[in-house]
């Protein structure tokens, strides 16, 4: 038999301060050797150091002096994460309270040590279930402790200890909250884990089970008074139970952090369905009128800029013109019907192309005539002809696709031709009138300046002495050409205007061999109109950012007050081999998940908002970027406001957060 001890202490001291200063001494000089396979008990009467001994053993404190070697090498060598580790590979606990996260199930708390440990879902569960069904708790896996007895709550804790292999089990009283019989099942399971290979450490003070230990150690004042010495009964070997644990799938990053989110979820379940109910709504609720706020304004924003902006700037912004130009001593090179449906084929931010063809002419009925701005025009597929899309149609009907190919002699005409050419008793609509010497059917008159607000644009009161004709109709008899003056080309995206004009340049220089056409188009006013959103967006968004802020304070009180209600829940985590790190992360998680959820609560209360808004004359306009950046917002809010409680929570202290637990 090896005599190597597993876990050596040499002159460990650990002193606390008290209330006012007082310095109270837990252990002094403690020496031991403890062996593979023992079963000790620890015993003393109340305030003797046994806890503290226990803490000390699972590297959950840590001695003033002294010297701890763990299977040979000595723990002070160890960072907090070392000894993080130590607690997830190598000790398991079980507690007289049991210290099960109430908010997990069975299953889900065995897991607890494996999931800090980093195995992958699915075998950790496995090993899970095959615990629980050793312990005879197969059918509890699904039950939350609140549904378990003392005695399955306590099997659970066992299985616990040993997920990740549980080489050092240490148990501080696990017989204390449990009748006879079950405590004497959890004595059995200690025995025979013992048997396995397990050191089982039991701290306790009742003779009784004190009896059921191969080894009896027993402190007073902090030292070690009586030790009956190591049993014959040990075997210095790794338990025969580690081998299953040594085997492991671990999880790849993007499973880790799925495996985080989904631990923030788990917490806000519990978090709605028990005690903290109202305060994980309030955190939610406080987000969601934040992002309420900021996704709202930023609708009335995007409604206000697509109601001033676009209206009064569109055809400037998204339109340009390209007109023919003449060498010096040549003929210009003329456009042709062609060139525009290449343009509107060939180059992907082009919208629509519509030639066109103005000149000025007389128009007359009977003895009344005037001048006015013929304008030859191309319908549209759908909607009405381009050059009078931002026109507003008083009474008749807009020139169609098939007036155009039948060269029908109709016109639209502006509210001063009407006027000017027709009595104030007599309808214009479906009335004729000559344009030069040609007869045309008046189809439509355009609105005047008595149109109502909504109807009202910049381009109306300069629409009085025009004529909208359909393009071929014009070409035919007024213009004795198809050659458009000019091609007017509008585009879906302005800000990309400048690519866009060079890409319709590559394309007439390859059909006309030659840079014989102007462009008339302003490249600044696309600029400023994306610079006006840009504004309205900053100017609405920190209004309701303002909101958001308030709520990412609130949710910042309530998880402060939350670390404070789960500090056993903290502890137990360490306990399980949690790094600060993970602490950490799970809380910040945790808020960020709270802000989600009430980031996409917000979003739907302000697309619900939308309808009354506009409803009451507000301009509101939903764009998929405006939830996005919503929704960006609180998912940066909880992650902010959510570190300084992930922080004060990873700062506990195991044994004192244990403590309290107890």
């Amino acid at each position: 038999m090896n005599d190597a001890a597993l876990i050596e202490l040499e002159g460990i001291s650990r002193r606390y301060k008290g209330q006012g200063g007082a310095s109270t001494v837990a252990l002094r000089d403690v020496s031991l050797r403890l062996h593979a396979g023992e079963f000790v008990c620890i015993t003393g009467p109340s305030g003797s150091g046994k806890s503290t001994l226990m803490h000390v053993l699972g590297c959950l404190d840590s001695p003033d002096s002294g010297v701890y070697r763990l299977a040979g090498r000595e723990v002070s060598d160890l960072g907090g994460d070392g000894l993080a580790w130590l607690r997830r590979h190598f000790f398991g606990f079980v507690f007289q309270s049991y210290n099960l996260l109430t908010s997990a199930t069975a299953a889900e708390n065995v897991e607890l040590p494996a999931v800090y440990a980093g195995l992958a879902r699915k075998p950790r569960r496995a090993r899970a279930l095959d615990l629980l069904a050793a312990f005879g708790l197969e059918a509890r896996a699904s039950h939350r402790p609140a549904a378990l007895s003392g005695g399955e709550q306590q099997r659970v804790s066992i299985a616990r200890a040993l997920m990740n292999g549980g080489r050092v089990v240490l148990a501080d009283e696990p017989t204390g909250a449990l009748d006879r019989r079950n405590g004497d099942e959890v004595l059995r399971m200690l025995e025979v884990l013992a048997r396995r290979g397990h050191t089982v450490v039991l701290i306790t003070h009742n003779p009784e089970v004190a009896a059921r230990a191969g080894r009896r150690i027993e402190l007073l004042g902090g030292r070690v008074v009586a030790d009956s010495g190591p049993g014959a009964e040990y075997r210095n070997r790794l338990p025969e139970a580690d081998a299953p644990a040594i085997e492991r799938v671990s999880m790849g990053a993007g499973a880790r952090a799925v495996e985080w989110l989904r631990s923030g979820v788990v917490s806000l379940r519990a978090n709605l369905l028990r005690t903290r109910r109202v305060r994980a709504v309030l955190s939610v609720f406080c987000i969601m009128l934040g992002v309420w706020s900021v996704a709202t304004l930023l609708m009335i924003a995007e409604g206000a800029y697509r109601q001033t902006v676009q209206q009064v700037y569109r055809l400037g912004a998204d339109q340009f013109d390209v007109h023919p130009a003449a060498r010096e001593g040549a003929a210009a090179n003329p456009l042709a019907m062609e060139d525009a449906a290449a343009i509107a084929a060939q180059v992907s931010n082009v919208r629509h192309v519509a030639p066109e063809f103005s000149q000025r002419m007389t128009v007359r009925r009977g003895a009344a005539d005037m001048q006015a701005n013929v304008e030859s025009i191309l319908p549209k597929a759908s909607g009405p002809p381009n050059g009078s899309e931002f026109r507003v149609l008083r009474k008749g009907a807009i020139i169609s696709e098939r007036d155009n190919e039948h060269r029908e002699q109709v016109a639209l005409i502006g509210w001063g031709i009407e006027r000017e050419l027709f009595p104030p008793d007599v309808d214009a609509v479906d009335r004729h009138m000559l344009i030069g010497n040609v007869p045309f059917r008046v189809k439509g008159v355009l609105s005047g300046p008595n149109a109502t607000a909504k109807e009202r644009n910049w381009r109306t009161g300069r629409d009085s002495d025009v004529v909208l004709i359909p393009f071929r109709t014009g070409a035919a008899l007024l213009h004795g050409t198809d050659k458009p003056q000019l091609l007017s080309v509008f585009v879906e995206d302005p800000q990309e205007m400048g690519q866009t004009v060079a890409e319709v340049r590559e394309l007439l220089i390859r059909r006309h061999g030659g840079a014989d056409f102007r462009f008339d188009f302003d490249p600044d006013r696309a600029r400023r109109a994306g610079e006006t959103r840009r504004q309205l967006w900053l100017g609405f968004g920190s209004l309701g950012g303002i909101a958001l802020l308030v709520g990412g304070m609130g949710v910042m009180a309530i998880m402060l007050m939350s670390v404070k209600e789960r500090t056993r829940e903290i502890g137990i985590r360490m306990a399980a081999g949690a790094r600060r790190r993970d602490i950490t992360q799970q809380f910040v998680i945790e808020a960020a998940v709270l802000a989600t959820v009430g980031g996409i609560l917000g979003v739907a209360a302000c697309i619900a908002t939308g309808p009354l808004l506009r409803l009451f004359d507000f301009p509101a306009a939903f764009a998929p970027e405006i939830a996005l950046a919503a929704l960006a917002f609180s998912m940066a809010t909880g992650l902010i406001f959510g570190v300084v409680p992930a922080r004060r929570a990873s700062g506990l202290d195991p044994v004192a957060a244990l403590r309290t637990a107890e």
